[in-house]
C-alpha cells in the first residue's frame, strides 16, 4: 500500500505536572528527561533507511518493512519511536528541508556585495539537495513529495526573503521604487519547484538564464 501524507507527530506532547504532582514532588522545579543516546541512534538510522528507501526504490511505493530491512530493526522498534509511516517520511523531508536552510546560509556566507550574494543564491538553489531528491522522490512517493511542497510553500518563500533582503534593497536603490518582494520570491520558489517536477532542458537551468538578463537590465538602468 502506497502511504498517504497526513499529518502525525513524531512524539507525543507530555503534559505538564499538576498542582498536586508539583506538591507531591520533592523539588518544585519539574525535571526534564534526559535525552537517550541509544535512542536517538535508532531513529536517526530508521530516517537514514528511509531516505535511502526513497531514493533507490524502484516502484512507486515505500513499505514500512522496506524501511526495517534497511534499518536492520524490527516492524515493533520502528513503530516505538513513529507513530505511522507517514510520521517516518515527515521526519525525512523535515531533515531534508533542515539542511537546505543551513546549506543555503553557508553558501551565502562571504558574499561581501548583493551582485555576489544573488549569484551565490542562484547557484545553490539550481543544485542542492532539497531539488535533487524532490525529484528522486517524486519517482516513488509523488503524493506525499507534492504535499510536501505545499504545506512548506510559505518557508520556503520565507527562506528565499531572508537570503535575498540585501539583494533586493539594492536592487531597489538602484532603480528608485518598491519591489514586490513576496512575488519576486514566489517566482523563484515556483520556478525551482517546477524544475523538481520537470528538469531542466539544454543543459542549463532558467534561473541562471535570468541572471544574465537581469544583470544586464541593471547595467542598463545605471547608465541611464
Amino acid at each position: 500500500m502506497t502511504v498517504s501524507a497526513r499529518t502525525s507527530r513524531l512524539t507525543p506532547e507530555i503534559a505538564p505536572p499538576n498542582a498536586a504532582d508539583r506538591a507531591a514532588s520533592p523539588s518544585s522545579a519539574v525535571r526534564a528527561r534526559r535525552p537517550d543516546p541509544r535512542a536517538a541512534r535508532t531513529i536517526d538510522n530508521i530516517i537514514n533507511a528511509a531516505q535511502s528507501v526513497m531514493m533507490n526504490q524502484g516502484t512507486p511505493r515505500i513499505t514500512a518493512q522496506d524501511v526495517c530491512d534497511a534499518a536492520g530493526v524490527s516492524r515493533g522498534t520502528l513503530y516505538r519511536y513513529f507513530p505511522s509511516m507517514d510520521a517516518v517520511l515527515e521526519a525525512v523531508v523535515l531533515r531534508l528541508r533542515t539542511e537546505t536552510d543551513r546549506e543555503l546560509n553557508r553558501a551565502l556566507e562571504g558574499c561581501e556585495s548583493p551582485t555576489e550574494r544573488f549569484a551565490a543564491f542562484l547557484k545553490y538553489s539550481v543544485s542542492n539537495n532539497e531539488t535533487r531528491r524532490g525529484s528522486q522522490f517524486l519517482q516513488v512517493e509523488p503524493a506525499f513529495v507534492l504535499r510536501y511542497f505545499e504545506s512548506n510553500f510559505d518557508h520556503f518563500i520565507a527562506r528565499v526573503l531572508t537570503a535575498l533582503d540585501p539583494v533586493f534593497d539594492a536592487w531597489e536603490a538602484d532603480i528608485g521604487m518598491t519591489l514586490d518582494r513576496g512575488a519576486l520570491a514566489e517566482m523563484m520558489v515556483r520556478l525551482a519547484l517546477s524544475e523538481t517536477v520537470v528538469l531542466p532542458t539544454g543543459g542549463k537551468h532558467l534561473a541562471l538564464r535570468l541572471q544574465a538578463t537581469i544583470d544586464g537590465v541593471l547595467r542598463a538602468l545605471k547608465r541611464d
